[in-house]
């Protein structure tokens, strides 16, 4: 685990400074602006910014891994020590970040373990009430499938490209993909989706609709993935993924060859 309070994160934080912020930062902070600062000279500016961006980056490092600490001090800390007056010596500053990185990866590693034990209990449910549905099939590896539309007799191969429209939610009903709100088919090379992707797309054919019922295992298992944003929706480790999906077509002899051409598509893309 990377510790975010290492020394390394100043020079993060000026390259941050000197490359610029992104639009979305620029903009929120342009219509957010109360601070009665005055600044008239380049040198001032380029300080400002800095130090604008070394506080962006701190609070996003901070929030991120979500530690609460005391604004007050967390400042006092950074002016003193920069004007080369810290109140803690730095051997005892290495010990006190030391504990809290410890500290942090523990509370970390127990959220993570009290999620996955969430998420496998709602998913056994979820599949198994799933499974008692007139009309749905379970193959050998446990993939869950109910077919809406069979489609055509030309069906995908794992070695095939598909374009396809699809929907994918958690158990809970929270959606954390969509082609369909992007306004545009998604492409993906079966050989390089999840499992229950290749395995699944193979049971329809050219026009056909299919909902899959993904178990962890054949999904991303232990692996967490974060959301798209602070509005998105993230799939927590060992989840169950439901996912309604319209093969629209097979490409014919245009088949990616390489897992970076594939990713330029959403979610099912697996990195395994």
């Amino acid at each position: 685990m990377k510790s975010l309070m290492r020394i390394s994160l100043i020079g993060g934080a000026i390259i941050l400074a000197l490359t610029g912020c992104d639009e979305k930062t620029k903009t929120e902070s342009a219509s957010n602006n109360n601070s009665n600062t005055v600044i008239t000279t380049t040198a001032q500016k380029e300080a400002y910014a800095v130090g604008s961006s070394f506080s962006t980056y701190m609070k996003h490092s901070l929030d991120s891994q979500k530690i609460d600490v005391d604004t007050e001090y967390l400042l006092k800390g950074f002016n003193e020590t920069y004007a080369g007056h810290s109140a803690l010596a730095t051997s005892e500053i290495d010990t006190i970040l030391k504990a809290l990185g410890e500290r942090i990866q523990k509370e970390e590693s127990e959220r993570l373990e009290k999620e996955s034990n969430e998420s496998i209990a709602s998913g056994d449910k979820f599949r198994a009430e799933f499974a008692a549905q007139e009309g749905v099939h379970k193959t050998e590896s446990g993939l869950l499938y109910k077919v809406i539309n069979p489609g055509s007799d030309n069906h995908p191969t794992i070695d095939s490209t598909v374009v396809v429209n699809y929907s994918g939610k958690l158990v809970d009903g929270r959606e954390f993909d969509s082609s369909y709100s992007r306004n545009e088919p998604a492409t993906f090379p079966l050989a390089f989706v999840i499992k229950g992707w290749g395995e699944g797309l193979q049971l329809i054919g050219e026009g056909g609709e299919i909902q899959l019922v993904v178990p962890p295992e054949l999904a991303y298992g232990k692996q967490s993935i974060p959301s798209n944003g602070e509005e998105g929706v993230g799939i927590p480790a060992q989840s169950t993924l439901v996912f309604d999906v319209k093969l629209i077509s097979i490409e014919k002899n245009e088949s990616l060859s390489t897992q970076d051409e594939a990713t330029d598509s959403a979610t099912p893309v697996s990195d395994q």
